[in-house]
């Protein structure tokens, strides 16, 4: 099959060195997800392996944390300030931020103590996006077959399967007019996408839209409002693809493991980066300037407004 992006990778891009400024060095093992919320002015961000939901005020120093108590996919500011719509691996919980209590909505695949719930988003009609994957993914004792799916939990909590024998998919965004949805397709390397219909969902199946093969691996996906798609790769780049998917940019960034980016602030230019030092030796961690921290950078489009669930 002829992968749309073999026209693209034709184009060679000078890597342009952003100015990207650690702003948490919080020497986390993969720090991931980072959303922000403009109701409080903080952002929030998750700790994947300890199961921390961290809220950070940046500028006033400031990090209240709420541990889950299990692997975290994903933490999503809901309607309700107080809230935090959070996919651990037990499933999608409400967390109530005044005394870290969690409230259980759906579990899409209960009896598989082997996955856990990855990175996961919400649509403009408050459907949730998510995916399991392998607890064992990214181990020497990982095989291929252990495999999880990709689901869509409708407003009305019914859980629709989308995809099986998924390995590992990642984020998960819309273009501004919710006729295309975007998924990471970590462990092929793809960009998928799939026609939308914001009363409905997804409309048939996943398409291919890149092959990030050349580019290192592909994790977070985020969307500007005027449909670039920022890539985070875990080859210290981050690439940037206009509406039509072809290539404008590519960033070289600071640390190599590059997992999540978003937009944030009061513009929306900020463009906040969660980093991991997962597999790095003793030392290359001597040096890892920044590694499992939060960086931020300034972008010249403004980042398109995310989608909280409403509670």
């Amino acid at each position: 099959m002829l992968k749309s992006s073999e026209n693209h990778l034709s184009e060679e891009k000078e890597l342009i060195v952003m100015n990207f400024d650690l702003i948490w060095d919080g020497n986390v093992l993969l720090a991931e997800t980072p959303i922000w919320d403009p109701k409080c002015g903080r952002l929030i961000w998750t700790d994947m392996y300890k199961g921390d939901v961290h809220e950070t005020d940046f500028f006033n120093k400031k990090d209240r944390v709420w541990n889950t108590g299990s692997m975290i996919g994903s933490a999503i500011p809901c309607s309700d300030e107080e809230l935090l719509l959070v996919v651990i691996a037990e499933g999608v919980f409400l967390l109530d931020k005044r005394d870290g209590s969690l409230e259980p909505i759906v579990n899409p695949e209960p009896g598989r103590p082997e996955n856990f719930y990855n990175d996961s988003r919400v649509d403009a009609a408050g459907r949730i996006f998510t995916s399991t994957v392998a607890k064992m993914y990214g181990t020497d004792d990982y095989r291929d077959d252990m495999v999880g799916a990709f689901y869509m939990i409708d407003t009305d909590r019914t859980v629709h399967t989308l995809a099986t024998s998924v390995n590992q998919y990642n984020c998960i965004t819309w273009n501004s007019d919710d006729t295309k949805m975007f998924v990471v397709d970590a462990h092929n390397a793809l960009l998928l996408s799939f026609d939308y219909d914001i009363g409905s969902g997804p409309v048939g199946e996943s398409k291919i839209a890149m092959d990030f093969t050349d580019f290192g691996t592909p994790d977070g996906v985020s969307i500007d409002i005027e449909d670039n798609l920022y890539i985070c790769h875990w080859s210290g780049k981050i690439t940037v693809w206009d509406k039509n998917i072809s290539l404008k940019e590519v960033w070289d960034f600071p640390v190599p493991q590059v997992c999540c980016g978003g937009f944030g602030g009061i513009d929306r230019k900020d463009f906040y980066v969660a980093t991991a030092r997962y597999a790095y030796t003793p030392e290359q961690l001597e040096n890892r300037n920044g590694a499992g921290g939060i960086f931020v950078g300034r972008t010249d489009i403004a980042g398109a407004e995310e989608h909280f669930f409403q509670t």
